[in-house]
């Protein structure tokens, strides 16, 4: 009896041991489930805030540097524009000097023909005197004659020189309709004093459309760098820009043209 009393004690204890354990066991597991969804419900939004943070930073970064390299070109595009400004201004300075001095050639050009015919006039009147009352070969005559006919064309050539100076003072037309009425008008006195000079003065007729086409889209006072550096870039590209150096030109062919009969009246008389 006793031995059956002994044997049964042990089964007791294992199971009281075992029940101890779990009522320890459960709590401490309970606790844990608990705390790591406490800690799930807690540490997750926090998460999902730190991940929205961390995307709306990446988003921030990524306008960032958008944003720079849009300043970068910008700053690319402000460079180049002040470089064509500069230029454009360079131009326009030395387009002043040009046209000063231009007037003041033309004035010169004026009092030197208008010398230079009343000394043909008078060598036309004597050449007639001495054509009618000396006595001479017919081959003299026929030489005195040539000469007499070179001094009235260029008397004739000079009345038209002078039309030409005149016009050559003028300021460059302010609109497109005066620009084709003025330019016409100079190609027809132009060609008379000297038609290679038609080629030349028809380049800048070709041009006014183009230019006032230019002129009419220029920036207002409100628009960007990058607009007003779009415009001068069209009119480098379409030619427009040029209009007024082809002018300039066109001038200085025509004033070398009436210096070079210049000199040759000063041959006849000399």
């Amino acid at each position: 009896m006793s031995s059956r009393k002994s044997s049964r004690k042990p089964k007791k204890r294992s199971q009281s041991n075992e029940l101890f354990k779990n009522k320890i066991l459960a709590p401490i597991l309970i606790a844990f489930l608990f705390g790591g969804i406490l800690g799930y419900v807690i540490t997750q939004p926090q998460v999902n805030t730190l991940k929205t943070n961390e995307d709306v930073l990446e988003s921030q970064i990524l306008f960032l540097e958008e944003r720079i390299n849009e300043l970068k070109i910008k700053e690319s595009e402000l460079s180049q524009s002040q470089t064509v400004v500069n230029t454009l201004q360079s131009q326009m300075n030395s387009n002043k000097l040009e046209n000063a001095a231009l007037s003041e050639k033309v004035s010169s050009l004026n009092s030197e023909i208008t010398v230079l015919e009343n000394t043909l006039e008078d060598n036309k009147v004597q050449l007639s005197v001495a054509i009618q009352d000396a006595e001479m070969s017919e081959a003299e005559i026929s030489k005195l004659n040539t000469r007499l006919n070179s001094i009235t064309k260029t008397i004739e050539k000079f009345e038209n020189d002078k039309l030409l100076l005149v016009e050559l003072r003028k300021e460059i037309p302010s609109s497109r309709s005066e620009a084709h009425n003025h330019w016409e008008r100079v190609k027809d006195i132009a060609i008379v004093s000297d038609p290679t000079l038609g080629p030349k003065i028809d380049k800048v007729i070709s041009m006014i459309d183009a230019y006032y086409d230019w002129i009419d889209q220029q920036p207002g006072a409100n628009s960007t760098d990058t607009e007003f550096f779009n415009w001068i870039i069209e009119g480098n590209i379409s030619g427009a820009i040029n209009y007024t150096s082809e002018i300039g030109k066109f001038q200085n062919d025509a004033l070398l043209a009436v210096i070079i009969r210049m000199d040759a009246a000063i041959s006849l008389v000399s």
